[in-house]
C-alpha cells in the first residue's frame, strides 16, 4: 500500500522519527531514530501495519532492513513490533546470518524473540532469505522512484531491470535515472 516517505526529518523520539511530506508530519517507528538526522530530506521506506486496535507506519533506512523486517513478520508467531526490536538490537546481516546458519541461541537472545519463535523463523526463513547486494546502487532509492516511473510509463519489468543495469553511474537523482533508462530505452 505504502511505499516510502519523502519528506524532512523533524523530531525523534526513543522508538520513532517524525517525517514531514507535504506539511503533514508522519510518526513512523523506526529501529534506530538516530540513523535519521534532524532537518535532513530522506527517503524512508515503509510498512503500513493496520489492526482493529491501531494503526502505524513502520520504517526502514534501507531496502534490504524493510525486506527482512517483511520476512520476519511473515512467520508465525513474530508481529510487526517483536520484528522491529529484533532489528534494533542487531544488524540485517548479522540476523540473515543467524537465521541461514540455525543459530538458535543467537536469535534467543533478540527480545522477544524465545526457544519456540527462534525455530520457526529459522524452519520458515532458512534457504528462503535473499541476500541482497548491500551496495548503494541496488539499495538506492532514487532508482526505485525512477523504476516505479517507467512502469507507470507501461514498460515491463524485464525491460526495466535491463535499461536500469545498463546505467553505470551511482548517486544520480530520479529524474537522472529515468532520462537515462528512457534513452537506453528508446534505441
Amino acid at each position: 500500500m505504502y511505499y516510502y516517505l519523502h519528506g524532512m526529518i523533524t523530531f525523534h523520539t526513543a522508538d520513532s522519527v517524525v517525517v514531514e511530506c507535504g506539511g503533514v508530519g508522519y510518526d513512523v517507528l523506526v529501529s534506530h531514530p538516530d540513523e535519521f538526522p534532524i532537518g535532513e530530506t530522506l527517503f524512508v521506506f515503509v510498512s503500513y501495519v493496520h489492526n482493529e486496535n491501531e494503526q502505524y507506519f513502520v520504517g526502514f533506512k534501507t531496502l534490504e532492513e524493510k525486506n527482512m523486517y517483511l520476512s520476519l513478520t511473515s512467520v508465525k508467531g513474530i508481529g510487526p513490533k517483536t520484528a522491529l526490536t529484533a532489528l534494533s538490537s542487531t544488524s540485517v546481516e548479522r540476523l540473515a546470518n543467524a537465521i541461514e546458519n540455525s543459530d538458535t541461541a543467537f536469535l534467543m537472545r533478540l527480545p522477544g524473540i524465545g526457544k519456540k519463535s527462534a525455530g520457526q523463523l529459522i524452519l520458515d526463513l532458512k534457504g528462503k532469505l535473499l541476500m541482497l547486494d548491500t551496495s548503494a546502487r541496488t539499495l538506492n532509492a532514487e532508482m526505485d522512484v525512477a523504476k516505479d516511473g517507467l512502469k507507470a510509463l507501461g514498460f515491463k519489468e524485464s525491460e526495466i531491470k535491463n535499461a536500469l543495469g545498463q546505467i553505470n553511474e551511482t548517486n544520480l537523482t530520479a529524474d537522472d535515472y529515468l532520462k537515462k533508462a528512457l534513452q537506453i530505452l528508446n534505441k
